[in-house]
């Protein structure tokens, strides 16, 4: 298949290094990558015959799930399997999958690195799914990155992980586990690191609509996407919390350097970026 040709027939259609967007798409890989056509702008015959199209090119290769919490966060289950302590969900997306990879030899991989787990399963052909108690030990994001960079290097692969919170197993708990699943889909993009938690997307999910509702703010946005370097500016001071010395050094310019730029920027656009307020707002409208 080519995807130039393919544009023409669908040009709403783009090419992503991610399986997942903002919109619904119907998702086809495409030399480890992935082809996204909006839905909308499909109608049933046209999703069928695309879905053929995929099954030829990647047939349904990774093991069904048997497994009671995939059937109960499917909405096939009423209740979440029997468990007294509070739950969370781990969610990794994997990428540049080969024919060679083994989905079998990863779930077993996966859940001895992670033990103890109360299951290990797999939701499409890259989306696997992890459900622990918070009776395992507790790792920090950083520990979790390391040991899935191992699993990696030993399956040529890349990992994009979404580390859920801990939950109550109580009549609220598929709502939550779906919402979580939407939250990482959307934001899964538009990643700074590889893996995340509620409070790194949640500044960006939460507040996106009403951004985008706004002629204010997207006139504010327009004004910081004229100037590619000022994103670069925002996103280092924002990620220092607004220490100059360590942004300066995040961007490889001396200090002054870095303050003549904030002082441009102020006169520019009358937001200063010494006030936090202000670098707040600039690093909702830059992400």
């Amino acid at each position: 298949m080519d995807f130039s040709k393919l544009k023409k027939l669908y040009p709403e259609s783009t090419l992503s290094k991610h399986p997942f967007m903002e919109e619904d798409t119907l998702r086809i890989p495409y030399k480890n990558q992935w082809i996204h056509i909006p839905k909308k702008s499909l109608d049933d015959k046209e999703i069928s015959i695309l879905n053929l199209l995929k099954e030829e090119i990647q047939p349904d290769t990774f093991p069904a799930s048997q497994s009671k919490w995939f059937n109960f966060m499917e909405g096939n289950r009423e209740y979440p399997p029997q468990t007294t302590h509070p739950v969370r969900l781990i969610q990794l997306v994997l990428e540049k999958m080969d024919d060679q990879f083994d989905y079998s030899i990863w779930i077993d991989s996966i859940t001895h690195l992670f033990e103890p787990v109360l299951d290990v399963f797999f939701v499409t052909q890259d989306a696997c799914y992890i459900i622990q108690d918070n009776t395992s030990q507790t790792l920090t994001q950083e520990e979790i990155y390391g040991m899935l960079k191992t699993l990696e290097d030993d399956f040529s692969i890349r990992t994009n992980a979404y580390i859920g919170q801990f939950w109550s197993p109580d009549n609220s708990l598929k709502a939550i586990l779906k919402e979580e699943q939407r939250i990482f889909q959307e934001e899964v993009s538009h990643l700074h690191d590889r893996i995340c938690s509620l409070s790194d997307v949640a500044l960006r999910y939460f507040t996106k609509g009403a951004l985008s509702r706004s002629t204010l703010m997207q006139e504010l946005k327009k004004q910081l996407d004229e100037q590619p370097d000022w994103k670069e500016l925002i996103l280092a001071l924002w990620t220092s919390q607004g220490n100059i010395s360590v942004a300066a050094k995040q961007l490889f310019i001396h200090r002054n350097t870095l303050q003549y730029r904030m002082d441009r920027f102020y006169e520019t656009t009358g937001l200063s970026l010494r006030n936090m307020n202000d670098l707040l707002l600039c690093y909702l409208l830059v992400l």
